[in-house]
């Protein structure tokens, strides 16, 4: 034997351990090219589609969380609503440019607005393509200023005046309830009417449009509150039996107190501050009338009038001529209290004095009956005022339960 013989090596075993993991390791990335190569493409393309699907509905869903915040639409009352507090804002930086007179109007438009900083375009409240054009008009009423925003888009909407809105409701009649065409105004008649407005602080009932759109309304229930018309001594009675003089009366006085600085003992707050920019100097007929006049056009009563009233009283004649009876002639006819929606359960007073004498004066009694009695006697007091006649409609139907309301 032969022992110069070279002996080949043997491998070490753990050489021939890494060339099967090695082996091992290149089958299976063989064996996983073979299986992803067999996916069937119909699934891999659904997938596709499914995950394209999944992120468009995400980024609508953030586009659509993004518009609630950046792209809001605004309701048209809404824009209304930005109009009056940017011209508030705009008038307040230049108080020198509201009027200066009692009644006279200044408008801005919302162009100018834009311009001055105190609002956006009037496009950019809207996100459905609507075009609007506006503009607010200010007008001086007393120590107040009525600031009134006028809204055109088109068919889609515009501001309305109440008066306006009221006579579209009431078409005029010659029969039955509703509004009538009398004396250069519409008067409304009868029972059972739809003519109910609620102001701020009270519930009031339309007498009549005049015509250049005031409506003039009266106050539903009347001032909780018992007040003689005129307690001053008279000198043909010898006692404090009142004097039916209007622009000298308690009742005059009252009013006034009402208006400008009402005591809770004594009344009511009938009025906000809104609601007395809403309304305007007015002339109250306070001439007197005889009891059996079946006169009913108001020819009597104005033949005196109280100029520059803000709160005043209704006249005979409003009263009767609200009646659809037609046996109603005059204040001595008791039938005045039928079909009547001014009569109610309770006694007021009105602002005509009885021609007879210089001590009694008209009142409508718990009955609706009208009556003439001493002027130093206790009644409710019903206040008549005149809403201007840019009062803009807001709401209601005109119901008791649903009465018109203003902007």
């Amino acid at each position: 034997m032969n022992n110069n013989l070279v002996r080949k090596p043997k491998k070490d075993e753990d050489e021939f351990e890494e060339e099967e993991e090695e082996d091992l390791e290149l089958d299976d990335d063989s064996s996983s090219k073979r299986s992803s190569s067999d996916v069937d493409p119909r699934k891999r393309l659904f997938l596709l589609m499914g995950i394209m699907v999944g992120v468009v509905v995400l980024i609508l869903l953030v586009l659509f969380i993004a518009s609630l915040f950046t792209n809001k639409k605004y309701e048209y009352e809404d824009i209304e609503t930005i109009l009056k507090e940017a011209a508030i804002s705009y008038f307040a930086d230049h108080p020198e440019s509201l009027p200066q007179e009692e009644g006279s109007v200044v408008e801005i438009d919302a162009a100018n607005l834009v311009y001055a900083g105190k609002m956006k375009d009037l496009a950019e409240y809207r996100n459905d393509g609507v075009v609007c054009t506006g503009s607010v008009q200010v007008e001086k009423a007393g120590t107040e200023y009525l600031y009134t925003p006028f809204l055109n888009c088109g068919d889609n909407y515009y501001s309305v005046e109440l008066y306006n809105k009221i006579e579209s409701d009431n078409p005029v009649t010659s029969s039955g309830d509703g509004l009538y065409n009398f004396n250069r105004g519409l008067v409304f008649r009868g029972e059972n009417l739809n003519n109910y407005v609620k102001l701020d602080n009270s519930l009031w009932r339309i007498v009549k449009i005049d015509s250049d759109g005031y409506v003039v309304l009266i106050h539903a229930t009347g001032i909780d509150y018992y007040q003689p018309w005129d307690d001053r001594y008279n000198e043909e009675r010898l006692f404090e039996s009142g004097v039916n003089n209007y622009s000298i009366s308690r009742i005059s006085d009252y009013l006034q107190k009402v208006y400008v600085n009402p005591d809770e003992e004594n009344g009511e707050t009938i009025l906000s501050d809104k609601d007395r920019a809403r309304i305007v100097s007015y002339s109250l007929c306070i001439g007197s009338k005889d009891a059996d006049s079946e006169s009913k056009t108001n020819s009597e009563e104005c033949s005196k009038k109280a100029k520059d009233q803000k709160l005043g009283l209704l006249t005979l004649s409003e009263y009767l001529y609200a009646s659809l009876d037609p046996s109603c002639k005059s204040a001595n006819t008791k039938s005045c209290m039928n079909y009547n929606y001014l009569s109610m359960d309770d006694e007021w007073w009105l602002a005509t004095a009885n021609k007879a004498d210089t001590s009694t004066v008209f009142k409508v009694n718990r009955n609706g009956v009208v009556t003439a009695v001493i002027a130093s006697t206790y009644s409710k007091v019903r206040p008549v005022i005149y809403l201007n006649n840019r009062v803009m409609y807001a709401g209601g139907t005109g119901t008791e339960e649903d009465p018109y309301t203003v902007k």
